[in-house]
């Protein structure tokens, strides 16, 4: 494959992830949303840099949160920030961490996705654009409301 079937590749897996994240699934489903999630990770490891390399693994923690497979969850969330994070916009730091607390609240850990959410909240506060900012709280807003 050429970098660009990778990266064609890893942004239409990831693209159908959310559209099946949106969905009622069966269980089948969330297979296909797991493969998915796999999928487009395998892809950026091949062409992206460090930050689409923390998506993907954020995608895959959100995803195992989403079917209810909170060690796979935990796992790729804790992955997600062991990219360097240093060079990352706040929104994406922001998102990372929400990762984490979405990973906990599947666990059943409150008081660490409460901590994690307030964490999220307080790196927003330093995100430029609002529209960004406003993806991630309203992210933050459906998890807590969960």
């Amino acid at each position: 494959m050429t970098p660009d079937d990778h990266r064609a590749t890893a942004v239409s897996t990831y693209n159908a992830c959310w559209a099946l994240l949106a969905a009622i699934r069966t269980s089948e489903q969330d297979r296909e949303l797991l493969t998915c999630a796999f999928t487009s990770r395998y892809h950026w490891a091949q062409v992206g840099g460090p930050s689409e390399c923390a998506v993907a693994d954020w995608m895959v923690s959100r995803c195992a949160a989403a079917t209810g497979d909170a060690p796979l969850a935990l796992a790729f969330a804790r992955a997600s920030r062991t990219h360097d994070e240093s060079g990352f916009e706040p929104w994406l730091r922001a998102s990372l961490i929400e990762g984490l607390a979405r990973a906990h609240d599947c666990a059943g850990a409150v008081e660490d996705r409460d901590r994690l959410v307030a964490e999220a909240l307080a790196v927003l506060e330093h995100e430029p654009d609002p529209e960004n900012a406003q993806v991630i709280r309203d992210q933050l807003a459906d998890l807590v409301g969960s």
